[in-house]
């Protein structure tokens, strides 16, 4: 349970504390509960800037600010990144708006953490889509410590446009903004933390709700078969890939990320959820 139950600052803003780390979510709309948590940069923002909020109408949705990001607090430290850290900052902003089970949909890192959320808490979980290339089963994150160097030598913005001219197509002023307005020690931290971490990958047998993996054909070497067989490792996975598209356009091309992920939201959300009294 969290610290402090949900505090609300007007208009679906609102606060919850847990292990002394205030995160702040917007909790607006009703209907089966949907859970948006981004990437290891970007705020809550995103999800409103990009449409999916406005194409979700017909659903409650919860929008996260997590740790380290936006109106959330910044603790210091590699610690308090760890994965768990995250994971368990999700069922606390689900405790406080009194949601039992959500659909979460997670961007980037933030897939890695849904994909964890539904492993270790799976009937708080009534499906789970990843957005973004989940890797190969072999990689090593251990060079994630030297990027998070860099990222702090160069600063956010730099590393959000060099990551953004290796994509065919401009990504809008206001991703790479809302990437680049994350502080660099807080996307190095969870670098850092993540760089020891087990991969994702044994997480997807035990990842019991229905899952979604969307992913851009270009976002790594051998990314829709990556995809794929991450699918096939769930029980209940699918797996879309986006032809041509690379790692932001996977979020900001809505034209092709939402249909798929709209479709199911519809088909595994109708009868699952509950709000707690």
């Amino acid at each position: 349970m969290p610290d402090a139950m949900a505090l609300s600052m007007g208009a679906g803003v609102a606060y919850t504390s847990r292990a002394g780390v205030r995160l702040h979510y917007v909790d607006t709309g009703s209907g089966p509960a949907v859970l948006l948590h981004t990437g290891g940069g970007g705020d809550g923002r995103m999800w409103d800037l990009a449409g999916y909020t406005t194409a979700l109408a017909g659903y409650r949705t919860l929008v996260l600010d997590h740790r380290g990001h936006g109106s959330s607090d910044c603790p210091a430290g590699v610690p308090a990144h760890r994965l768990g850290e995250y994971v368990d900052d999700v069922i606390a902003v689900l405790d406080a708006a009194g949601v039992s089970t959500a659909a979460l949909v997670g961007y980037s890192a933030g897939a890695r953490i849904a994909y964890a959320v539904a492993r270790t808490y799976p009937d708080r979980v009534s499906a789970v889509a990843g957005i973004g290339a989940v890797g190969a089963p072999c990689d090593d994150p251990s060079d994630w410590a030297e990027t998070a160097a860099r990222v702090r030598a160069g600063g956010m913005r730099a590393a959000m446009e060099e990551i953004a001219a290796e994509e065919p197509e401009p990504a809008p002023g206001w991703l790479v903004d809302n990437l680049a307005g994350t502080q660099a020690e807080m996307f190095s931290l969870l670098l850092e933390a993540w760089a020891d971490e087990p991969a994702g990958w044994p997480d997807f047998p035990d990842v019991r709700a229905p899952a979604l993996v969307i992913c851009g054909e270009n976002e790594e070497p051998s990314a829709a078969r990556n995809a794929q067989l991450a699918a096939a490792a769930m029980p209940h996975g699918t797996a879309v890939v986006l032809p041509g598209l690379w790692h932001l356009q996977a979020f900001w091309r809505t034209d092709q990320t939402l249909p798929p992920l709209t479709s199911f939201l519809r088909q595994h959300t109708g009868s699952g959820h509950q709000t707690a009294p």
